[in-house]
């Protein structure tokens, strides 16, 4: 009974996951693809979900308090601890990020908008999950305006360094939109970086799944050296 049961709730889960793609969904895939980019990103939020749990459960709060300002090149500066709040393109890189980063905190869900995203952080910061230096991986799924990304950089923390991912897509029509405000939130917040991984993806064709923008195997691994290698 309890194996029917466990069959059933995993093909719930499997259409559900199907269902709630929105934006720029790994339906845009071709079929080749598609399979292999579902598979990936289902191990991997199930892989967050109870790394995530135990963490919660076994270990003390990343950042019980504001940060305080630690300076460069100091033996605190190496103790840092990152926080992550992504779509599905840190969601697939996830595992390869967690094994070369350190004291790291990721909640990354398909289709999640910008919009979602302060949510995330308001349960972040009351959990105590949010880290000294935040990662903001949002904007593949759709527009947002200056007001709604003010509001995620505001739930932070101005004395949070953050780091915001610019978005990269073959067929991402709002990509140029969505880079301009995430320079714009940069340019008038002085806790704010962004990461440019626009002009790097463009380097690397063979990093991506046919879809253009979500990352296969090695395009997982050499994002997450260069994430790693701009927040160091």
């Amino acid at each position: 009974m309890q194996i029917i049961m466990r069959k059933t709730y995993g093909k719930i889960f499997l259409v559900l996951f199907c269902t709630i793609i929105g934006g720029y969904g790994i339906f845009t895939a071709p079929e080749s693809d598609k399979k292999i980019l579902e598979q990936e990103l289902i191990q991997n939020q199930q892989m967050l979900q109870q790394v995530n749990s135990v963490a919660q459960a076994k270990t003390k709060p990343l950042a019980e308090a504001e940060p305080q300002t630690i300076k460069k090149g100091s033996r605190k500066e190496k103790e840092k601890t990152v926080s992550v709040i992504g779509d599905s393109i840190f969601l697939g890189a996830a595992p390869s990020f967690q094994k070369i980063q350190k004291n790291t905190f990721i909640d990354a869900k398909i289709s999640r908008q910008v919009y979602q995203g302060i949510d995330v952080a308001k349960k972040m910061k009351k959990k105590g999950k949010l880290g000294d230096i935040i990662i903001i991986s949002l904007g593949t799924n759709g527009r947002f305006n200056e007001s709604t990304g003010q509001k995620l950089i505001n739930c932070v923390g101005k004395k949070r360094t953050v780091y915001w991912i610019n978005i990269y897509g073959k067929n991402i029509s709002w990509q140029k939109e969505v880079n301009s405000t995430i320079q714009k939130l940069a340019a008038k917040n002085s806790n704010v970086h962004v990461i440019p991984w626009t002009k790097e993806a463009k380097k690397h064709p063979n990093w991506f799944y046919q879809d253009g923008t979500h990352l296969n195997l090695k395009g997982q691994d050499g994002f997450s050296h260069f994430i790693k290698k701009q927040i160091s």
